[in-house]
């Protein structure tokens, strides 16, 4: 990995980490039909600026219009959806968390479907990985054996299977993408599955709106923000990532985005900082080290 994949590794990473803040945010106000379906509006009308100011940037739209659409529904619309129901109960810390099993999916389909094999050191770094994520969810995993177990299951255990769904999506979305539309530029990928995304949740976005009620600035400001920064403009990032480092790799980004959630969930919405999320996210520190295949002598020639 080069110096600038690591860059844009760690950016990315700082801007999909503020969504699970957007979805805190803007979710109780919008709903989670409307603010998913007007975040992928947004992020489509952005797209569409890019395409209308550069021929470059529609090059292999129309020919892969079909594949576009599926990564389109399988890595926005649908998941998208998916984590607004899981933002209305579940905190930003933890969404994030639940986001992190994207590479370990990726690895498993990659291996399956696409031929991808990983190496033991990579191995090694997404199992590391999946144990900071442990560490960092087991408060949570213990509240599901106390005297309020039945609720917990409704508010807590089903809205993060909901989030695990919507990963699957994620994953799938990524090893589509490498396989099958590496030849066609970031931006016009991103274009692509963005526009017709947001063509398919028109209708819902319209019926779904809601009509009369006061919004607050900050619910807008969320719904803008999560719509421009932490979809159109950080799914280019994600999209170069994925066609540089391959989609493993790439989605491994989701191992390190429970950090920065968390400590904004503190800064910002006062969610709880322990332990667990001290050590849990030094631990995924170090798996997504090994998971990237990282070396620290070669970045510093690079």
């Amino acid at each position: 990995m080069s110096k600038r994949d690591l860059i844009t590794f760690f950016i990315l990473a700082f801007m999909w980490s503020l969504s699970f803040i957007f979805y805190r945010i803007g979710v109780p106000e919008f709903g989670s039909l409307a603010f998913a379906s007007i975040r992928l509006e947004l992020a489509g009308l952005t797209m569409l600026i890019f395409v209308l100011l550069n021929p470059k940037n529609r090059q292999g739209i129309v020919a892969q219009w079909k594949l576009m659409a599926i990564v389109g529904l399988c890595s926005t619309a649908i998941p998208f959806v998916l984590f607004g129901f899981a933002a209305k109960s579940v905190n930003a810390g933890v969404l994030a968390v639940l986001n992190a099993s994207v590479p370990m999916m990726s690895g498993v389909m990659a291996s399956l479907f696409f031929n991808d094999k990983m190496s033991k050191k990579q191995l090694l770094g997404l199992a590391i990985g999946v144990v900071g994520v442990i560490i960092l969810m087991s408060e949570t995993l213990f509240s599901m054996f106390g005297s309020d177990a039945q609720n917990n299951l409704h508010t807590q255990l089903w809205p993060m299977g909901f989030a695990l769904f919507a990963c699957i999506g994620y994953a799938a979305g990524a090893n589509i993408t490498r396989n099958y539309l590496e030849h066609i530029s970031p931006i016009a990928i991103t274009s692509g599955t963005l526009i017709i995304a947001s063509i398919v949740m028109l209708p819902i976005a319209l019926y779904s709106f809601p009509y009369g009620k006061s919004i607050s600035i900050k619910a807008w400001g969320s719904v803008i923000c999560i719509g421009i920064l932490s979809t159109a403009i950080a799914l280019i990032f994600m999209n170069q990532l994925i066609k540089s480092i391959g989609p493993v790799r790439a989605t491994s980004i989701t191992l390190v985005i429970p950090i920065f959630a968390i400590i904004f969930g503190y800064i910002l919405l006062g969610e709880s900082l322990d332990i667990f999320a001290i050590v849990g996210s030094i631990v995924i520190l170090l798996g997504t080290y090994l998971s990237l295949d990282l070396s620290i002598t070669k970045l510093a020639k690079a």
